[in-house]
């Protein structure tokens, strides 16, 4: 068996597993929507592209540049940030058929590695099948040309289109989520003619409206007024926005005519993107 090398920054693999893990606050507490994940290194790009824990709501490709080629079973996100915490510089990742080693400067680790691990806790899908189920459902997703294609072949484009805000400002309006430790983990987004809109928030504690004075284009035979003025998310976006320093595009899919709401789909570049599913449906 030939001997696979891949070879990334350590800082940047803490901000991809980081930001993969999609941390959001239920009932008070922080969860992870992702547990575990498969790497695949081509083209000089390491990447993931995984479904959070309920598999419906949220779907998410992400990478950062690389050498080498291959796959790096993560079976435990947690576990593998614990370990990079102990390296850094440039990493060379090593996998083997049942273990991944981290080898940076003058420091090797060592962590058991299987495709057949459980995709989450108390879950029966292995990784293996989770990483094929994500992998059907992001051939729909272009990123590039901004479409969504379903099993019937038909394309969809977005309505509403913002291709070019700050991630800074929309963290700076999702984070007031936190405010006097609400955390309620929901977020309405309004988009009009003068921009977009994003509350956050109840009045017993404060409830909060960001205005980011921007442009809103509307896909042809549409108007503004045609969008619902009121389209309420979930997903962790505050945790989202927190680990972003770029510029980002956000672009709303109508899919209510089959009963599942405004998609919120949020190019990163790179051909990287989060695709969140609306409450509406």
């Amino acid at each position: 068996m030939v001997e696979v090398n891949i070879n990334v920054d350590t800082n940047s693999l803490k901000w991809l597993l980081t930001l993969a893990q999609r941390k959001q606050t239920i009932d008070g507490s922080s969860h992870a929507q992702l547990y575990s994940v498969i790497l695949k290194a081509s083209d000089g790009r390491l990447s993931l592209t995984s479904l959070v824990k309920d598999g419906v709501t949220s779907l998410m490709r992400l990478s950062i540049p690389c050498t080498g080629r291959g796959e790096v079973v993560i079976t435990d996100i947690d576990t593998t940030l614990g370990v990079l915490k102990y390296h850094g510089g440039v990493i060379t990742i090593t996998p083997t058929v049942d273990k991944v080693k981290f080898k940076s400067s003058n420091k090797q680790t060592t962590l058991s590695a299987s495709k057949e691990a459980k995709a989450f806790p108390h879950t029966p899908e292995t990784m293996a099948q989770w990483d094929e189920k994500s992998s059907n459902i992001a051939v729909k997703i272009n990123a590039d040309e901004v479409t969504y294609t379903n099993n019937q072949g038909t394309i969809y484009e977005p309505v509403v289109s913002l291709p070019d805000l700050n991630s800074t400002t929309l963290y700076e309006a999702f984070r007031c989520d936190s405010m006097n430790s609400q955390k309620f983990n929901k977020y309405t987004l309004a988009w009009r003619g003068d921009g977009l809109s994003i509350t956050v928030g109840e009045e017993l504690k404060g409830k909060t409206t960001t205005v980011i004075e921007t442009t809103p284009m509307v896909s042809s035979g549409k108007s503004i007024d045609s969008i619902p003025v009121d389209i309420k998310y979930n997903g962790g976006l505050e945790h989202i926005f927190a680990n972003l320093n770029n510029d980002v595009g956000m672009w709303v899919f109508d899919f209510s005519e089959v009963g599942m709401g405004y998609p919120l789909l949020i190019t990163l570049g790179d051909g990287d993107y989060i695709f969140q599913m609306s409450n509406e449906g």
